[in-house]
């Protein structure tokens, strides 16, 4: 546990902090020699004693000033245990650790963690191993500083993994060796026509392009101002989106977030249950992102569809959400009175499935996507086993398909037994929809309040299966966006971005699921709930979700601003934002 490092954003790994040496870096960040002294390997002393006492030296010589010092370490080979195991050492200054990559020993507290052999973790599956295994050993309120590694191309990559502090070694090395380089990659400053930059550094190397000096200061600015960008990109919220156009400027950089998103827990754990950023689609990794997977599960895990005679499929729209676009009016008017007895399913690449109970849902209601009208193979499998999955869960007497093209093709070649209209938005479209629906909608049982089908989807997709059953248990009415019991008490209310805030009675009538609850110490917080005050939290919790807050004295509400099983694991950084909170007398 650190007293020297906190985190104070997060999207996905990536992550916004601060460490408080004797200037406050923000993180993530270049270090330099100036910022920290190293005792070395314990090679460079005759003895462990000897190396204790370089320790110990060290933290006295820095008595004046909070510089970072980096204990002694034993060196070992990459995939090797290192042979002797130094004691810990106590320290109430700034404090950094050698991490052997891969080692099984758990390694000494520290605020600063420094990833052994970082600069020759160039395969994308050892670098992706070593990283992921260093984050996950290491508390989460403490730095990772990866030395030897950052160039302009792949800092986006590393932050987004999951490091905090990073160096100019590899730049400065490569530019006294002749290499220049750029975000969009190095190349050899002498193989050039014409310097792509416009830099001070650049119109001198014009005539010198020889002059490895130059190239250096070349090199560590653009390595400068790509890190001005990633940073950016986390407070707008849209890192993985820059990383996922980053990735491209070589092979290895996109092989190796194709290995980073197999280690899908170790993403899901660290990812936002929502954004206000949109959620752009652009590339076929994207189809792994954490927020379409867990979309995804929710939908078929959580997600209870009303029990409808009829299923109707639709294709999306440009426009979020689909019911405001021209298409999906269209459609509703093709249905007329009938939609009380059907229920709509979006069919959309990447998300799959969309419910019309949760078109506003982050990222059902903030997304984008290159729309050609074309459906790839992977697109396709991703399709058909959602659902496929769905239908076993959700059963219906008829399905009516009003989709077109591709996707009216994947869907009926995959077996999928419903009436297919063809799809469009033509009046002649629009007439064979409203036959089919009249049709399959002969006889069917009526449903219920589609709003009140949309507040159980919601609970259930924020709080899980049995949520929505509990929220709307006994006579409740719904006034405007707001959902409350027969006393007219509020229980719940649709906030302006499509999610669901629970009010204190609500949130009674959930807390006996015991999910998304935060437990805390014998006081009465007030504004923020720092992470020191946790007992214990549910391990579902992500930050961005609605979490119940409970302790001897104090009972309420907020917002988590840190997953749940980061609250319980940090001494330092807001847990959650806190909305109503009530005292308990005693």
């Amino acid at each position: 546990m650190t007293k020297y490092f906190e985190v104070l954003r997060r999207d996905g790994p990536a992550r916004l902090g601060k460490l408080l040496l004797e200037r406050q870096i923000g993180t993530p960040s270049l270090l330099t020699t100036d910022d920290f002294r190293s005792a070395g390997s314990i090679f460079r002393h005759s003895s462990l004693e000897d190396a204790a006492s370089a320790a110990q030296a060290l933290i006295e010589s820095r008595a004046e000033g909070k510089m970072l010092a980096i204990m002694p370490y034993a060196p070992a080979f990459l995939r090797a245990e290192p042979s002797v195991i130094l004691p810990p050492t106590k320290m109430n200054e700034p404090k950094g650790v050698v991490l052997q990559p891969f080692s099984s020993e758990e390694p000494d507290e520290a605020d600063v963690y420094v990833l052994a052999f970082a600069g020759v973790l160039r395969n994308p599956r050892d670098l992706i191993s070593a990283v992921v295994g260093a984050r996950n050993c290491i508390p989460p309120d403490t730095a990772l500083y990866a030395p030897a590694l950052a160039t302009p191309a792949n800092l986006a990559f590393l932050v987004y993994l999951g490091i905090d502090l990073l160096d100019s070694t590899r730049v400065v090395a490569d530019g006294l060796l002749g290499r220049y380089h750029t975000r969009d990659g190095v190349w050899d400053a002498k193989d050039l026509s014409e310097l792509p930059c416009r830099c001070e550094h650049c119109r001198k190397l014009a005539d010198k392009r020889d002059d490895g000096k130059l190239l250096a200061a070349h090199n560590l600015l653009k390595l400068e101002e790509e890190l001005l960008v990633v940073r950016e990109t986390i407070r707008s919220e849209n890192i993985r989106e820059y990383v996922e156009r980053q990735v491209r400027v070589t092979p290895d950089l996109t092989a190796s977030l194709r290995v980073l998103d197999q280690e899908h827990r170790y993403l899901e754990m660290r990812t936002p249950q929502q954004r206000r950023s949109t959620f752009f689609a652009n590339t076929g990794e994207s189809l792994q992102r954490v927020e379409v997977t867990r979309f995804a599960e929710r939908v078929i895990q959580r997600y209870k569809a009303p029990q409808s005679d009829v299923l109707l499929l639709l294709p999306c729209s440009a426009r979020k959400p689909y019911s405001m676009s021209r298409s999906h009016r269209l459609f509703a008017e093709a249905i007329g009175s009938h939609h009380r007895y059907l229920h709509e399913l979006i069919l959309t690449s990447p998300l799959a499935l969309v419910p019309r109970e949760l078109e506003e849902v982050y990222p059902a209601a903030s997304y984008d996507v290159p729309v050609t009208g074309r459906w790839d193979l992977e697109e396709r499998a991703w399709l058909c086993k959602c659902l496929d999955a769905y239908l076993e869960k959700n059963r219906y007497a008829k399905i009516v398909s009003h989709l077109d093209g591709e996707l009216e093709e994947a869907v009926k070649s995959h077996g999928i037994d419903a009436v297919y209209t063809g799809g469009g938005t033509n009046g002649q479209a629009l007439a064979r929809l409203s036959e089919a629906i009249a049709q399959a909608c002969h006889g069917a049982a009526r449903l219920p309040d589609a709003r009140l089908l949309r507040y159980r989807a919601l609970a259930d997709v924020y709080f899980g299966s049995g949520a929505g059953e509990a929220l709307l248990a006994g006579k409740v009415q719904i006034r405007g966006r707001e959902l409350q019991d027969e006393r007219k008490k509020p229980l719940a209310m649709l906030t302006v971005n499509g999610a669901l805030a629970l009010s204190l009675e609500g949130a009674k009538r959930i807390e006996p699921l015991g999910r998304y609850i935060v437990t805390i110490g014998d006081f009465m917080p007030k504004g923020s709930l720092l992470a020191p005050g946790v007992v214990d939290a549910d391990s579902e919790i992500r930050p961005g979700d609605e979490v119940i807050v409970r302790g001897k004295f104090a009972w309420g509400l907020g917002k988590a601003k840190m997953s749940g099983w980061e609250m319980v694991a940090s001494r330092r950084g807001v847990a959650a934002e806190l909305r109503h909170m009530k005292e308990i007398k005693q």
